[in-house]
């Protein structure tokens, strides 16, 4: 429940431009998964809603934290999955055949490693459909698991931004003011706007520049804790809208440093010649 609120307090916050309607839930409902769910809001009326899950789906003793989009009505879940990018295609499609009910429901063949943190389709009879992730998920003295809110709010806001009527920011001229390609330009802040692909880079790199080695964490204590930027290295001249974006095409990065970065030519090594450049400084 604690973990759910706090997915939701971060969507609030920056849910303006989007269709997310949330709310802070109140209460939690007994699951057939063994565990529960918690419903934060929706997409409007009679759309999607956004739920947290824990339980024992995923086919490992212990209970995982699920993060997903879920509807009664099938085409709404397959409208949204065929909108988003391609980082957020589902990697899996679970139907009843694939789930096990002797004790509660669960699947057969427990998900695999690299099938946590990515996108999977679970289609049931009557159309009831979910598109989600699930964390890994382990014991922790915190009270919050940091790492799954960043990776919900990232997924949640993500797939919200694909959705017709959304805002979105324009910085380009702001910072790329000499650069004269603006599709390039847009595709560059696009990647790097993907939030749930750079919650991956920033918790890989432990929220730590990659140039100036600053934490926020370090420096401003529980209120820089979780925080960071991150960065698209590849060179703008080389970004193709069909390129699939990796995490390892990303960097962690200060605010600093990254508008550093965005004056300079766009080349890949960009960032290895700021570092020197502040070592000599």
């Amino acid at each position: 429940m604690a973990t759910a609120r706090a997915v939701a307090e971060q969507l609030k916050q920056q849910d303006r431009g989007t269709r997310l309607q949330i709310r802070l839930p109140r209460g939690t409902a007994r699951t057939n998964t063994d565990g529960w769910s918690v419903i934060l809001g929706n997409l409007g009326s009679g759309q999607p809603k956004l739920e947290i899950w824990l339980d024992r789906f995923s086919g490992y003793p212990d209970r995982k934290l699920w993060a997903c989009f879920h509807s009664e009505s099938r085409q709404q879940i397959t409208s949204i999955t065929k909108r988003v990018s391609r980082k957020l295609w589902p990697v899996r499609t679970v139907t009843p055949d694939d789930t096990n009910g002797t004790a509660h429901l669960s699947l057969t063949d427990r998900l695999r490693g690299s099938e946590f943190g990515v996108p999977v389709l679970e289609k049931y009879q009557g159309g009831r459909t979910f598109y989600g992730i699930y964390d890994p998920t382990r014991e922790t003295s915190e009270r919050v698991n940091p790492h799954f809110c960043a990776r919900a709010v990232a997924f949640f806001q993500d797939v919200a931004g694909t959705l017709p009527r959304t805002k979105t920011t324009d910085e380009e001229h702001d910072v790329y003011p000499q650069y004269e390609n603006r599709k390039h330009v847009a595709s560059h802040l696009k990647r790097e706007r993907s939030r749930y692909l750079a919650t991956e880079c920033k918790i890989r790199d432990n929220y730590r520049c990659q140039v100036c080695e600053f934490s926020f964490e370090n420096v401003y204590g529980k209120l820089g804790s979780g925080f960071a930027e991150a960065h698209h290295v590849v060179p703008l001249g080389q970004l193709r809208d069909k390129v699939k974006t990796r995490v390892e095409d990303l960097i962690t990065v200060c605010g600093n440093c990254h508008r550093m970065l965005h004056r300079m030519p766009g080349k890949r090594d960009d960032a290895t010649k700021l570092k020197r450049a502040i070592r000599k400084a």
